[in-house]
C-alpha cells in the first residue's frame, strides 16, 4: 500500500499506525471447501495494472470494476501515487481468458473530485455500494459509504447511507448475496481495535444500526476490505496476530448467524507484502486479490488466482538389499500413458533419492539400472503412487565370477602373448581390456547373468569374435568360464581382420 500521506489509504493507515507479526503459515485453510486435492497458482493481470495503484477488482456484468489511481492525463497513474490526485473507479471487459480491454472510467456522478473506490455491486449489477472520502473536518478525514444507481450506462442518484460519520470512518462495503446486509469497515467507537468488520441489514427500505461481528472476527488490530460470498463466508484483510506478512486474507467461515474463528488461508494468497481485496468466484475455483508484492508493475497490483491440477512429487529411494544403504548414481527411467509411454530419466534430489511428478495416468512404468546391480523393472499404479510417500527399491548386487582363458594361433596351437583382448558387458554397455600375457593367459572378472561379447585383435591375424551367453553365465553357479581362442594369420597383412562371425 502506498505511504503519501495525501493517498486514500495514507490517510486511513497512518492515523491507525500498521503494525506487522509474525503468524503461523500453516497450510490454506479453506481446502476442505474449495481445493478437492488441486492447488493454487496466482498471477499477474498485465493487462488491468499501471505503474500506480489498482486494486479491489470485483465482477460486474461481462468484466470486472476496480479501483485506480490512473487518470485521462496519466494513464499509468504514477503521478497519482505523489501528487494530490484521487483513486477512481475503472471498468474493464473480460475478452477471453484473463484477457481484458483498456479500462474505462465509469460514468457519470460516480467519480467526483476526492477518492472513490472500493465498490460492490447487487445481483443485478444495477446498485453499486462504494467508498468515498469527504473533505476534512476538523482536521479529519472521514470515509464514508455511499450508493448510486445506473440509469443509461451512467451512475447517477448518489446517496450517502444512514450510518456513516464525520469523526470516523466507514468504508470497503461487501453486500450480501440477497442484498440485505452490507458488510464494511470501520473505526467507529466501541471496537475492539483499529479498524473493526461490521455488518448492517436492510428492513423496511432502511439500513440498521451497525453490528460488530465480534471478537472471532475482530482484534486490537486492523480488519479492512471484508467480502462476504456466495455461501455467507467472509474474507478480509487483517494486518493483527497470525499474520505472515502485513495485511493477510483471512477467512471466517460461517456459522448460523455468526462466524467461526479467523483463520489466515496461508500461501500462495498471502506473501510478506499487504495482500487483500480478495475475490471468490462461486464455484470457488477462481477470482481476485489485491497486492503490493514484489514482482508486481507499480505500487498495488489486481492479481488473479485460480485452482489448477496439483502438482504432486513423489519420491523413488534406491537401496542395497544386502547394506540397507542408499545408492547414488542409478540411471532411473519411468513412463505413463498419459505422455504416450515418452520415458523420463529421473533427477537425483538427494543422495539415493530421485523425483518425479505425478500427473493423471492410471500406469507408470518404472525401470532402473546400475553397474554392478541387477536391472529392477516393475509397474506402478496409480493407487499405489498417490497412496505411498515414496517408493523404496531395493536392487540386488549381482555376483561376478571368472573369466579365463588362453590365446593359441590356430595352425602350431602355440600360445600367443600380446592379444589386445576387449570385453563388452551387453547388460549395462561397459567395457574391460586386457591383453594375453606371454604365455597367452587372460583373465576377466564378469557379472553373471550378464551376456558378453570377447574381441581379440592382433595385426597379421583376423580378429576373433565369441559369445559368453547369458545361460552359459547363470547367477546359480559360482563355476568360473574358460575360452580358448584360436587366432588364424592372415598372409601379407600387418593389420587385422574381421573374421565370420563366431559363437563357438
Amino acid at each position: 500500500m502506498g505511504d503519501n500521506s495525501k493517498t486514500y489509504f495514507s490517510f486511513l493507515f497512518v492515523s491507525l499506525m500498521l503494525m506487522s507479526f509474525e503468524g503461523n503459515k500453516g497450510k490454506f485453510v479453506f481446502e476442505d471447501l474449495f481445493l478437492n486435492g488441486k492447488q493454487i497458482e496466482v498471477y499477474n493481470i498485465n493487462e488491468l495494472n499501471s505503474k500506480g495503484s489498482d486494486f479491489c477488482a470485483v465482477p460486474f456484468r461481462n468484466g470486472i470494476v476496480f479501483t485506480s489511481s490512473r487518470n485521462s492525463s496519466d494513464k499509468d497513474g504514477l503521478k497519482n501515487i505523489f501528487n494530490n490526485n484521487y483513486f477512481d473507479l475503472f471498468y474493464s471487459e473480460k475478452t477471453g481468458n484473463d484477457h481484458y480491454t483498456d479500462p474505462k472510467k465509469l460514468r457519470g456522478d460516480i467519480n467526483g473530485d476526492l477518492h472513490d473506490g472500493p465498490a460492490s455491486f447487487n445481483q443485478t449489477s444495477s446498485i453499486m455500494y462504494f467508498t468515498r472520502n469527504n473533505e476534512k473536518v476538523k482536521g479529519l478525514v472521514s470515509l464514508k459509504i455511499y450508493s448510486a444507481k445506473e440509469k443509461n450506462e451512467k451512475w447517477v442518484d448518489l446517496k450517502e447511507l444512514s450510518f456513516n460519520g464525520n469523526k470516523f470512518s466507514s468504508c470497503h462495503p461487501s453486500l450480501s448475496k440477497d442484498g440485505k446486509t452490507i458488510y464494511f469497515a470501520s473505526n467507529r467507537p466501541g471496537g475492539y481495535g483499529g479498524m473493526d468488520i461490521y455488518k448492517t441489514i436492510m428492513k423496511d427500505g432502511k439500513w440498521g444500526d451497525p453490528q460488530n461481528l465480534g471478537v472471532n472476527v475482530n482484534g486490537e488490530g486492523n480488519e479492512l476490505f471484508p467480502y462476504i460470498n456466495e455461501v455467507g463466508h467472509l474474507f478480509y484483510s487483517s494486518d493483527g496476530y497470525g499474520t505472515i506478512g502485513k495485511l493477510d486474507i483471512f477467512l471466517c467461515k460461517k456459522n448460523g448467524n455468526g462466524f467461526k474463528y479467523k483463520m489466515n488461508i496461508g500461501e500462495p494468497i498471502n506473501s510478506k507484502w499487504d495482500d487483500f481485496g480478495f475475490f471468490i468466484d462461486k464455484n470457488g475455483e477462481q477470482g481476485y486479490l489485491s497486492s503490493n508484492r514484489s514482482g508486481g508493475n507499480g505500487n498495488d497490483d489486481i492479481y488473479g488466482w485460480k485452482l489448477v491440477n496439483k502438482k504432486i512429487v513423489k519420491k523413488i529411494i534406491v537401496i542395497d538389499q544386502s547394506t540397507g544403504e542408499k545408492i547414488n548414481g542409478a540411471k532411473i527411467f519411468i513412463e505413463n500413458q498419459k505422455n504416450s509411454w515418452s520415458p523420463s530419466i529421473l533427477k537425483n534430489i538427494e543422495f539415493g533419492t530421485y523425483g518425479y511428478e505425478i500427473i493423471d495416468a492410471e500406469i507408470y512404468n518404472l525401470n532402473i539400472e546400475k553397474e554392478g546391480y541387477f536391472d529392477y523393472v516393475a509397474i506402478l499404479t496409480k493407487d499405489i503412487i498417490y497412496n505411498e510417500k515414496e517408493t523404496i527399491v531395493l536392487l540386488n548386487k549381482r555376483k561376478y565370477k571368472l573369466f579365463l582363458g588362453k590365446m593359441m594361433e590356430q595352425v602350431s596351437q602355440v600360445s600367443m602373448g600380446n592379444v589386445e583382448i576387449e570385453l563388452l558387458n551387453e547388460c549395462d554397455g561397459s567395457k574391460q581390456t586386457t591383453k594375453s600375457d606371454e604365455d597367452g593367459n587372460y583373465r576377466f572378472d564378469i557379472m553373471c547373468g550378464c551376456e558378453y561379447v570377447v574381441i581379440a585383435k592382433k595385426n597379421g591375424f583376423m580378429t576373433r569374435t565369441k559369445i559368453i551367453s547369458k545361460s552359459s553365465n547363470p547367477c546359480h553357479s559360482n563355476q568360473s568360464i574358460e575360452k580358448v581362442i584360436e587366432m588364424k594369420e592372415v598372409s601379407k597383412s600387418n593389420r587385422p581382420r574381421a573374421s565370420i562371425f563366431d559363437n563357438k
